[in-house]
């Protein structure tokens, strides 16, 4: 088993009488304190990106053990949760990816203290300027759950939209919106820089378009990954 506090002595070679041995010395003074404390910084690093980490690794894990009995359970949507009055009236969920939240309407993704209310509380925001779900081809519903301004934090608070990597063509998303049920289905993906803010004001004048956005690669914030969807 593997000491990380027992000093490894240092070893020399040297012949005695003819014969050839080691002999061992440890380290003395500075040397052994300074072994102990790179030693409590490597542990303290390595508990560090577990608790950072944690939430990431929760959802793949979920996601590799529990997507098809959810994807079956979830497939005709409008269950959140147990009780249907308390279903958020306006919300999202996407079974493939066992992700669901209240959605909170109208909010500047470039007002950095506005967005961040809603984004370290667990929930996705919908950006203002862009449409909400209903209103038909030519319009685009615009949300996101992540942002470079959360730092480190956001492997911690903000765990929606992980998984949107693993969203394929096809993959079905629901909204529920004022009572009703939308559904969209995705045609596509593409990874972004973080200044290629335009997409908010995306239109196709032949599709009613939801655009999903997380920070990509997973736990980092150096792009964006956009899942587009069409409703059907």
């Amino acid at each position: 088993m593997i000491n990380f506090f027992k000093i490894t002595p240092k070893e020399r070679k040297v012949k005695i009488k003819g014969k050839s041995g080691v002999i061992y010395s440890n380290p003395t003074g500075i040397k052994r304190y300074l072994f102990y404390i790179g030693n409590i910084v490597l542990i303290c690093s390595f508990l560090g990106i577990i608790y950072l980490y944690w939430p990431i690794g929760k959802s793949f894990l979920s996601y590799k053990f529990h997507s098809k009995q959810a994807e079956t359970k979830l497939e005709s949507f409008p269950v959140l949760t147990e009780k249907k009055e308390q279903i958020s009236e306006f919300s999202l969920q996407i079974p493939k990816i066992l992700a669901s939240s209240q959605i909170i309407p109208n909010v500047s993704p470039f007002d950095a203290k506005e967005y961040l209310r809603v984004l370290t509380s667990n929930l996705i925001a919908q950006a203002k300027g862009s449409s909400l779900p209903g209103l038909g081809k030519g319009n685009t519903t615009y949300v996101f759950a992540h942002s470079s301004q959360q730092g480190l934090a956001m492997t911690r608070k903000n765990s929606v939209f992980y998984l949107l990597g693993e969203m394929n063509q096809d993959d079905l998303i629901y909204i529920k919106y004022n009572g009703e049920i939308y559904t969209y289905k995705t045609y596509m993906k593409k990874v972004v820089n973080a200044s290629e803010v335009e997409y908010v004001n995306y239109k196709d004048e032949n599709r009613e378009v939801l655009i999903l956005q997380t920070c990509w690669p997973i736990g980092t914030d150096w792009k964006r990954l956009l899942v587009f969807a069409e409703r059907i």
